[in-house]
């Protein structure tokens, strides 16, 4: 038996099924192409932040990019 991960864990003491929509939609190959953009975006935003130098100039960086990841990352309409 593979060991499972700490999300699998939750979800099974919780009685979650795996076949929701949501849990299957991050097992796609297009929700990983996705994760790697927002981990892209994260990296470019953290240099970003560095160069700012500004306490609000890094907090709307990084609320700005929280909201564009989440949002990124959403599930499609369907």
């Amino acid at each position: 038996m593979p060991p499972l991960n700490i999300l699998t864990k939750i979800r099974k003491f919780y009685g979650l099924s795996e076949q929701n929509p949501d849990i299957q939609w991050t097992k796609t190959d297009l929700y990983r192409r996705r994760l790697e953009q927002v981990k892209t975006g994260w990296i470019i935003s953290g240099v970003l932040m560095l160069a700012v130098e500004n306490v609000a100039g890094v907090m709307t960086i990084l609320v700005f990019s929280g909201f564009m990841s989440l949002a990124f990352l959403e599930r499609d309409g369907e």
